[in-house]
């Protein structure tokens, strides 16, 4: 085998970051061992890795979508095992998942033969699609970031919603701009001009980014919904429960109820985390018993991620009245996509899934709503392509969550949630109409 017969291929050399690529090795020996593997560098300066080994086939290839590594990072058929198998191999390391980063990620593709590094592909994947403009807003009242799709005339709009770390999440923003909505990506708390922590935060907020958007003369007024994830999750539900502008709601890893702020302050002075005209929203308060405060302690002292689960979930179980602090999603007048977890480490975002979709077919539209709950997955349901090998996320307060399940699960539920959502999204909204 001469090592000019030997081709690596990547497909396309650019793509948007959750669009398939292609990874495949070409001109091999029959039955020869052969590794693939992927690095990149992100926005952080952390480096990332992934590999596998595969036996090539009679045919000479080796192929992730049609074969199941023999070892390696991830162990079935999968065309997107490298991308989401992608772990941080620098001594720096990541503040946790969900990279907010727009930059272009330069990536490289390589084949190893007989222990022989034989050939690398260089090529990127697009966080800011093509034709899509970014526009900071700096507004009495709203601050975030616009996202406009190529293109001209009204559209939908989706205002998207970041969880307890805070700030703007401009990647699902530009993601959904570049399927063709204008997206607002909403700070509510975390940024210059706003509230520290997420500390009752005024749901008036959102109401405010809805006369905002709907005033856009890109925006069809009558089509905007509303995405969030985990706190955000929790946010959207509660907000499309009194404003009926909105008109579709997904919610990602959501809750069911509202809960007590998340800060310093956070088990020790019980505030909500929301206010509406002024006055706390009721909330299921955060406590601690000896066996919770124990991992808490001593997930702090040594450093490690914590799960937030069991806290919920006892809160929960003891909450002096939570049926005030349950979210009425039975007063919402628009489909619902809700998803969680079965191994959700922050809360148990499985069981309050079902609630929700109880709630809302209480009013008898039970085939307008989408309740998508994954077995083994954990907080951490992403894009398709997205590396899941991250498990915690450093949120207010500065203490570090774990997320729950498995890169596999996480890589598994995600893929299947995203043409749902996407799907749920047109159809609510009316985006290819």
């Amino acid at each position: 085998m001469m090592p000019g017969e030997i081709k690596l291929v990547v497909e396309p050399l650019e793509s948007l970051s959750f669009e398939p690529v292609m990874v495949r090795a070409e001109g091999l020996r029959p039955g020869s061992r052969a590794t693939l593997g992927i690095e990149m560098t992100d926005a952080g300066g952390v480096t990332w890795s992934s590999s596998a080994r595969f036996v090539a086939g009679e045919d000479g290839t080796v192929d992730p979508s049609n074969q199941a590594p023999a070892s390696g990072d991830y162990n079935f058929v999968d065309q997107a095992g490298l991308f989401w198998s992608l772990k941080p191999v620098s001594a720096n390391r990541p503040s946790g998942a969900f990279g907010k980063s727009l930059a272009p990620q330069e990536m490289a593709a390589w084949l190893e033969v007989d222990g022989e590094r034989v050939a690398t592909q260089g090529f990127r994947r697009l966080r800011l699609a093509p034709g899509v403009e970014r526009i900071e807003v700096r507004e009495k009242g709203v601050i975030g970031t616009l996202f406009l799709p190529a293109g001209e005339g009204a559209r939908p709009a989706v205002l998207v919603l970041s969880g307890s770390e805070g700030g703007t999440f401009e990647p699902a923003a530009s993601q959904y701009a570049a399927q063709g909505f204008v997206t607002f990506a909403l700070a509510y708390f975390g940024m210059e001009g706003l509230p520290e922590d997420l500390e009752e935060i005024p749901v008036e907020t959102v109401e405010k980014a809805l006369e905002w958007i709907a005033a856009q003369p890109r925006v069809n007024g009558d089509a905007i919904g509303v995405w969030g994830a985990s706190k955000g999750a929790e946010l959207a539900l509660l907000s499309a429960s009194i404003y009926p502008a909105i008109k579709a709601v997904v919610a990602k890893s959501a809750s069911a109820y509202v809960f007590e702020s998340i800060g310093e302050t956070m088990g020790k002075v019980h505030k909500s985390s929301w206010t509406y005209h002024d006055k706390p929203v009721p909330f299921v308060p955060l406590a601690f018993n000896m066996r919770i405060g124990m991992s808490y302690f001593w997930s702090r002292y040594r450093h490690k991620p914590w799960p937030t689960r069991p806290m919920y979930a006892h809160a929960i179980k003891h909450a002096p009245d939570l049926e005030s602090a349950r979210i009425k999603v039975e007063n919402i007048n628009c489909p619902v996509l809700v998803t969680g977890g079965g191994q959700d480490g922050v809360w148990p975002s499985d069981e309050m899934a079902r609630i929700i979709g109880k709630g809302l077919a209480s009013r008898g539209r039970k085939s307008e709503h989408v309740v998508l709950t994954y077995p083994g997955a954990g907080h951490q349901i992403v894009s398709p392509y997205s590396s899941t090998s991250i498990n915690y996320l450093t949120v207010g307060g500065g203490f570090v969550e774990l997320l729950g399940g498995t890169p596999k699960a996480n890589a598994l539920a995600s893929e299947d949630s995203f043409p749902k959502i996407n799907e749920f999204l047109d159809r609510a909204l009316g985006l290819s109409s």
